[in-house]
């Protein structure tokens, strides 16, 4: 028996895509200062109300650390991402698991891909590769490359994981070097300071936005 893991986007899962699941991973922006009240409604009506059945992260979608405002994934989530995943399996192999951010392309299909490679185990990275590229339903995946990257060491799978995604999926890999090109030196943004002035904070948040505008425009798979 085998895990069964989904990917979503908030709006689905706000629509109920994730009915019958027994556990939910969500992914939220981390810039995000809205309401979640709909979304955590959904959650709970999924997993019946069962706290321990649903994780709640908050990441912005970037291949890199930090930009200005923006934070990425970071290793401690994706610790937690595959602890929670074994916690779930432990009690039924077979559960089904909903995992969504913003979109549904690239910070939750990470998280789905370390879920798969953990379960599977070293050396089939590749059969996880493709089962995650089976839930692609529009053909619109881009894997975050951060997390995969931090995925691959957690998972002590050396670059594998990493390498098997490229190989299959040419999405991943054009993002993975657009953010690469974002990290080389001559591509760092430094991130703007704290100011005690409000209005300066909201002009720095509004550039760290157009920023990532304008990185989405040169790649639109970008979620």
């Amino acid at each position: 028996m085998a895990m069964k893991v989904f990917v979503w986007s908030r709006a689905e899962i706000e629509d109920g895509a994730a009915e019958g699941a027994d556990a939910v991973i969500s992914v939220r922006l981390h810039a995000d200062r809205g309401s979640f009240e709909t979304l955590d409604t959904a959650m709970a009506q999924v997993v019946l109300g069962d706290v321990d059945a649903m994780l709640v992260l908050r990441s912005d979608d970037i291949g890199v650390p930090r930009l200005g405002a923006q934070r990425g994934p970071t290793d401690e989530q994706i610790a937690a991402v595959i602890d929670f995943a074994r916690a779930i399996r432990a009690g039924q192999p077979d559960a089904t698991l909903a995992i969504h951010c913003e979109h549904g392309r690239s910070l939750s299909p990470a998280l789905a891909l370390a879920v798969l490679a953990d379960e599977l185990g070293a050396g089939r990275e590749a059969e996880a590769v493709q089962r995650l590229l089976r839930l692609d339903r529009d053909g619109i995946m881009a894997p975050n490359p951060l997390a995969v990257r931090q995925a691959d060491d957690r998972l002590w799978r050396y670059g594998a994981l990493e390498a098997a995604l490229a190989a299959s999926a040419p999405r991943f890999a054009a993002v993975r070097d657009t953010w690469s090109r974002v990290a080389s030196p001559a591509g760092v943004r430094a991130a703007p300071r704290l100011q005690s002035n409000r209005k300066r904070r909201i002009r720095a948040l509004d550039q760290d936005e157009q920023e990532i505008r304008e990185l989405r425009v040169s790649l639109p798979l970008l979620t």
